[in-house]
C-alpha cells in the first residue's frame, strides 16, 4: 500500500523563498564529465560540491559535474537512495554556480536549491511513504565483530573535512592497486567510517547495494567500521562478496525484505535545463 503525501510546489509557496542573486546552470563539459565516475558512499555526497554555509566561501556555490540526483539530495535532504526518478537522474552531470544573498543558512540554500531546480529542470515530484523492498542490517548469530570509534577528527570547516575525504579516499584506493598487483586474494572495494552509528553505517552502505538498507540491529553508541569486499565476489571462486563480508569481518548480516520508506518521487524533469 502506498501513502501519498501532499508535497506543494506552487508559485505561492516560492514567493515567500530567497532567490540566488545570479545563477547558472549548465550541462558539464566532458572534462567534468569524467571526473568523478561511479563514486559511492560519503565521498560521492560531497565531491564536486564547493562553497555556500559552513564553508570558506559562504557566498556561493559552484557545484562542478554533478549528478542531478545528488543535488536534489542535498536540496530535499535526503539520501540519494530515497530518489525515485529517471535513471538518468545519477549519470547525467551538470555544473551549478551561483551567488548566495548575505546570511543565507543551509535550510535557505535547500529552498533556494528546491526553486532553481523548478525553474530550470522543470520539475515537479511528491512524497510518499512506500513499501519498499530493502535489506535489513542485523546482527548476526555470534554476535557483532564491532571496534570502537576511533577519536573524532576537527575540522575547521566543510572544505577542510571535504580535503580528508578525498585523501582518505585516494590511500585506499591505492591500497586496493598495490593488493590486486601482488595476485592475492583481496576484495577490490573497501570503505570505512572512523565514528558512526549503525543507522549511519546501514545509510553509507545503501549507496553499495541495489536497495537501501535499514538498521535494524538495535546496536547503540557509535563504532568504527570498515568494510572490504570483491563487487564480483558472488561470480568468482575466490570473491568475497558484501554479503559475506558484512559477516565475517562486522558480525552483521543482510536479509532481503519490505519496509515502509519514504521516497521523493520525481514526476517530471528535463534532462536540459533552460538556458541561463
Amino acid at each position: 500500500m502506498t501513502l501519498a503525501i501532499p508535497f506543494l510546489l506552487s508559485w505561492i509557496a516560492f514567493a515567500q523563498v530567497q532567490e540566488f542573486e545570479v545563477a547558472s546552470v549548465k550541462p558539464a563539459d566532458k572534462q567534468e564529465q569524467s571526473l568523478f565516475p561511479n563514486l559511492r558512499g560519503p565521498v560521492a555526497e560531497i565531491v564536486g560540491f564547493e562553497g555556500g554555509p559552513g564553508t570558506k566561501d559562504p557566498g556561493r556555490i559552484f557545484y562542478h559535474g554533478v549528478s542531478l540526483k545528488m543535488v536534489l539530495a542535498r536540496a530535499y535532504n535526503m539520501r540519494p537512495e530515497q530518489i525515485s526518478g529517471p535513471s538518468w537522474l545519477g549519470s547525467e552531470r551538470y555544473t551549478i554556480e551561483a551567488k548566495l544573498p548575505p546570511g543565507t543558512d543551509a535550510e535557505g540554500l535547500r529552498s533556494m536549491l528546491q526553486k532553481l531546480l523548478v525553474e530550470r529542470f522543470q520539475l515537479s515530484v511528491h512524497k510518499e511513504v512506500k513499501e519498499t523492498p530493502v535489506y535489513r542490517l542485523k546482527v548476526a548469530k555470534n554476535g557483532p565483530k564491532l571496534k570502537p570509534a576511533e577519536a573524532v577528527p576537527q575540522y575547521e570547516n566543510e572544505d577542510e573535512k571535504r580535503e580528508a575525504l578525498m585523501k582518505r579516499a585516494e590511500t585506499m584506493r591505492a591500497a586496493t592497486r598495490a593488493n590486486r598487483e601482488k595476485v592475492i586474494r583481496t576484495p577490490g572495494r573497501s570503505f570505512s567510517l572512523a565514528h558512526a552509528t549503525t543507522g549511519r553505517f546501514a545509510e553509507t552502505l545503501s549507496g553499495h547495494m541495489d536497495r537501501p538498507v535499514k538498521d535494524m540491529t538495535q546496536l547503540e553508541g557509535e563504532y568504527s567500521f570498515r568494510l572490504a569486499y570483491d563487487p564480483d565476489g558472488g561470480m568468482r571462486e575466490d570473491g568475497l562478496s558484501i554479503f559475506t563480508a558484512i559477516q565475517e569481518q562486522l558480525g552483521l548480516k543482510l536479509e532481503a525484505g519490505n519496509e515502509p520508506i519514504e521516497l521523493l518521487v520525481i514526476d517530471k524533469v528535463e534532462k536540459v535545463p533552460v538556458s541561463n
